[in-house]
């Protein structure tokens, strides 16, 4: 019945059965006995069973807390858990609660309680010999926040001169208060001012002559603004007493001597003034300091003084002197930052520091790019201004095979940072097609022939690529008088439209050196008869297009193309039809008659229904002032007979007459018919149809 009592009691404390298991793991040594997990069988003979539970009461659920046992190892027990049953000596045990800062024991229950204090985290309590888990010794100890009870300041120093002397506080600004200050380790206090946990304190101590404040501590890490120099601090307050530790000490009498700074420049390019920054214990200061100048006699505490001139791009401090050199404790020129001893004394006995700045330099590189077709510029060289911070100068570079790069480094150290323009100067027949700055961050805004950059570490690459150019000169010839007044229209690499009148040729054409092709622009009436290239060798395939090959050069060396062209031309006929029974095999006489270029020409036809009449020659589509050329046709008249239609095919009725039988016709490029329509009629005047 005892052993289920106590299952019930472990149930009724929300213990979880994994508790117990974990507790298994422990050992510990109590009272002279090895503390072993206790089991449900009966402790050993001389031994009983103990328990150290911890309440999750308060907010306490998870936290860990320490406890000895007779003074034994630290047994850890979280909020809301306990230590699993132990085996130990039967007798009085004490039991210690290891105190937790913010937190005190508001309460200690044990079942076999002898004595408890609370104040101490302490109980003493009695195990029963045979007493197993059921039947244990358990203790629970319940845990509280110390309630905030407000703020208090002590005075120390580790000066003998100043113990016993008072120092003046105030806090939030309030009333002023005294404490005298006591020894370090056992400084005096003032009164405990209460205020609610979590309250801002502004603490000040009033400054003395003669001292100062050498640290200021606030208890559990609480403070928070601390200024020495001030004798201020901001503390937050918490449980229990939050505690404020002024420590003074003797204000030493300070020591003075000089230092001068002064700057040199280490090359040409090193101008205008420089800041340096002067430190000391207690001591600040900063000089700007031109090129060739130095500081005034600059007074400053005795002993090290520290300099560091403030960075400037793009110059670095070289070299650091000091004098006299036995003064100088360290520098480093990377940080360009210098310690040198200061003696006491006045300004005959000064420090002198001198520093020197050299720039940091890049230089700049040019290269020339040909492009695959400008193979005929290899070995030519090519000359670029370049406009610096020195000035003006000129590179060259020559080039190599087409579709390389060449290169010329300028041998001018240049600070970085300085601008640079390079400018390719203008090579007859050649086209700066492409400016490229690497590293492309140093590209100012580059554009053909001009590079403009920024000189950057190492070396800065401008790249010029090139392109060269032939010449071409397109011309027309006429093959007949009506294509000799013509303009016609050309495009050159499928560029603009270019007007080239029949008999001349076009201005010379500069393209990329390689292959051009020439298109003839289509002009109606007119016809391409031929092309002709000169060189001859220079032609590579086509008509129109036609792609013909253009060497590097100019007009001296120039490719040209010639077109010739003709008018189009078209021949007429002559046929008659007619659907009266009566009129087969009755002939009608035809006369026609044009003139071409001065040229009179004409004939006759005779032709039956359903006859033409052979082809004439050919004839222009249009004369030399582009106007088409009248072919005049005329039937003769047959008694009783009319024309009742004229029809025209590929070709223009230009005019036309029924009564009279005539018609006025323009031919088109290729065959034209002419028809003649006749019905019978009766007999009227002059036998035709009115």
């Amino acid at each position: 019945m005892a052993y289920i009592g106590g299952i019930v009691r472990r149930v009724e404390r929300g213990r979880k059965s994994f508790v117990w298991l974990l507790s298994s793991l422990m050992t510990l040594t109590v009272g002279g006995f090895l503390a072993v997990p206790a089991t449900a069988a009966s402790a050993a003979p001389g031994s009983g069973t103990l328990e150290i539970c911890k309440s999750a009461k308060n907010g306490m659920a998870g936290q860990p807390f320490h406890f000895s046992v007779d003074g034994g190892a630290a047994i850890t027990v979280n909020g809301g858990g306990c230590s699993g049953p132990m085996t130990v000596a039967a007798g009085n045990h004490t039991v210690v609660e290891a105190a937790t800062p913010g937190l005190e024991v508001a309460r200690i229950k044990a079942n076999h309680d002898v004595s408890k204090n609370l104040g101490t985290g302490t109980v003493v309590v009695k195990v029963k010999a045979g007493s197993t888990p059921a039947t244990e010794t358990l203790v629970t100890y319940t845990n509280r926040p110390i309630p905030a009870v407000g703020l208090k300041v002590c005075k120390q120093t580790p000066d003998a001169t100043l113990l016993g002397d008072l120092y003046s506080f105030t806090e939030n600004g309030g009333p002023a208060y005294s404490v005298a200050a006591g020894p370090v380790g056992s400084p005096n206090c003032g009164p405990v001012t209460s205020y609610p946990l979590g309250t801002l304190v502004n603490v000040a101590e009033a400054a003395v002559p003669g001292t100062n404040v050498s640290a200021i501590t606030v208890s559990d890490g609480r403070g928070s603004n601390v200024n020495t120099t001030a004798g201020t601090v901001t503390a937050t307050i918490g449980s229990g007493v939050t505690v404020v530790t002024y420590t003074n000490v003797v204000t030493p009498i300070p020591q003075y001597g000089y230092i001068e700074v002064c700057k040199h420049a280490a090359d040409g390019y090193v101008t205008g003034s420089f800041d340096f920054n002067i430190t000391a214990p207690n001591f600040a200061a900063t000089r700007t300091v031109a090129v060739g100048q130095c500081t005034e006699p600059i007074q400053v505490p005795a002993g090290n003084v520290n300099v560091a001139e403030v960075g400037r791009f793009p110059y670095y401090v070289s070299a650091i002197g000091v004098a006299p050199s036995g003064r100088l404790v360290t520098s480093n020129l990377a940080n360009g930052t210098v310690t040198v001893v200061v003696p006491k004394g006045d300004s005959s006995t000064e420090t002198l520091v001198d520093y020197w700045n050299a720039t940091q330099v890049g230089l700049v590189k040019v290269c020339k790019t040909l492009t695959p077709q400008s193979g005929g510029l290899a070995g030519k060289t090519f000359y670029f201004t370049v406009t610096d911070i020195n000035g003006q100068h000129n590179v060259s570079v020559v080039a190599g095979s087409a579709g390389s790069t060449t290169c010329v480094i300028d041998n001018n150290w240049l600070p970085l940072g300085s601008t640079v323009s390079i400018a390719e100067q203008w090579t007859a027949n050649v086209a700066v097609v492409g400016v490229s700055v690497s590293p492309a961050s140093q590209d100012l805004g580059s554009y053909p022939p001009v590079a403009n950059l920024k000189v950057g570490s190492g070396i800065t690459t401008a790249t010029f690529t090139n392109q060269a150019f032939g010449t071409i000169e397109v011309c027309k010839a006429a093959a007949d008088p009506s294509t000799a007044t013509q303009t016609f229209g050309f495009s050159v690499n499928s560029g603009p439209t270019i007007w080239v009148h029949a008999g001349q040729c076009s201005p010379p054409i500069a393209v990329p050196a390689g292959t051009a092709t020439v298109f003839e622009l289509a002009k109606a009436n007119f016809h391409l008869v031929s092309v002709g290239v000169a060189p001859s060798d220079r032609f590579v395939s086509g008509t129109n297009p036609v792609t013909v090959s253009v060497p590097f050069g100019g007009v001296e060396n120039e490719t040209v193309v010639t077109f010739t062209n003709a008018v189009d031309t078209g021949q007429f006929k002559i046929c008659k039809v007619s659907s009266e029974p009566t009129l087969q095999g009755v002939v009608f006489t035809f006369h026609y008659n044009y003139t071409v270029n001065g040229t009179p020409y004409s004939g006759t036809a005779y032709l039956k229904p359903g006859e033409c009449s052979a082809l004439s020659g050919d004839i222009p589509v249009v004369d030399p002032n582009g106007n088409p050329i009248p072919v005049y046709v005329s039937e003769d008249a047959v008694p009783t007979v009319a024309v009742s239609n004229i029809t025209v095919t590929n070709g223009t009725l230009a005019a036309h007459n029924y009564g009279a039988g005539t018609a006025t016709i323009y031919v088109n490029k290729g065959f034209t018919t002419v028809t003649y329509t006749n019905v019978r009629t009766p007999v009227g005047p002059a036998g035709r149809i009115a």
